[in-house]
């Protein structure tokens, strides 16, 4: 387990969005722990479609496929789909992604699936994260609706969203342990701060790969538990509610489509 993200010295040389990825993922998850979690969620793969609509750079799509589970993959970003088909060829994997954005998935897989998952802290960033857009609120509701047209009667849209913080609490500082990488010491600090007149959270980021220093900044949507869970029942969601799923670091939300 654990094929969906690999780095090498040519990855380090000169750092893209999907290396930033991979590099967080192996930072702040336990990889195995995830996948575990998120199978004992899904429950039997027999006959189960999923849709992994920000399979990013391959976790935890990957995984799953091996475990059994039936997936089609999407994401917007082509710089992370080219890194997921770089990681799906090293895990032996014959997932094959589709660039799509969120709000025309409908239009492509309208009541197809009976689990739609939007996880790795992604909604937050509709129209936002390849390029760094300015957040657009009406993206975001068109998102969630197309999410939930994808999914058959019965079926289950997952989505995750960072733990809300009290007012003052920015900005938030995570320092990461120093690792070693293909003989190159990577070192990676994350900053949160937040606008919550404006509603956009910023988040930033400094990889320093041995002497050399890169920074990535991305804008998101600032969007408290409320208004996601208010934004899946308007979308037609019934039984919107918090979940509980092991080794998730951010807080998850479900809803069912009647």
């Amino acid at each position: 387990m654990n094929n969906s993200w690999k780095l090498a010295a040519a990855d380090l040389a000169a750092p893209d969005v999907g290396t930033l990825w991979d590099l967080c993922l192996s930072s702040e998850y336990d990889l195995d722990r995830v996948v575990n979690g998120l199978a004992e969620w899904l429950g039997p793969p027999d006959g189960l479609r999923v849709l992994d609509c920000a399979c990013g750079s391959g976790f935890p799509a990957l995984d799953l496929h091996h475990l059994g589970y039936r997936l089609t993959c999407t994401d917007a970003s082509p710089l992370m789909l080219e890194r997921f088909r770089r990681n799906a060829q090293a895990a032996a994997v014959s997932l094959v992604p589709r660039q799509a954005r969120w709000e025309e998935l409908d239009v492509l897989y309208e009541d197809r699936f009976d689990v739609v998952l939007c996880r790795g802290c992604s909604l937050i960033y509709a129209n936002t994260f390849d390029k760094d857009s300015e957040p657009d609120r009406s993206v975001l509701e068109r998102s969630i609706e197309s999410l939930a047209r994808c999914l058959r009667p019965g079926g289950r849209l997952y989505v995750d969203t960072p733990e809300e913080q009290e007012p003052g609490e920015d900005p938030q500082w995570i320092e990461h342990a120093p690792r070693t990488i293909d003989g190159h010491r990577v070192e990676l600090h994350e900053r949160v701060t937040t606008d919550r007149k404006a509603g956009i959270r910023h988040w930033m980021v400094r990889l320093r790969i041995d002497s050399a220093s890169f920074d990535f900044e991305r804008k998101s949507h600032f969007m408290p538990h409320a208004e996601l869970a208010r934004l899946l029942e308007d979308a037609g969601l019934e039984n919107v509610a918090r979940a509980d799923v092991t080794g998730e670091r951010y807080a998850v939300f479900i809803g069912e489509r009647p």
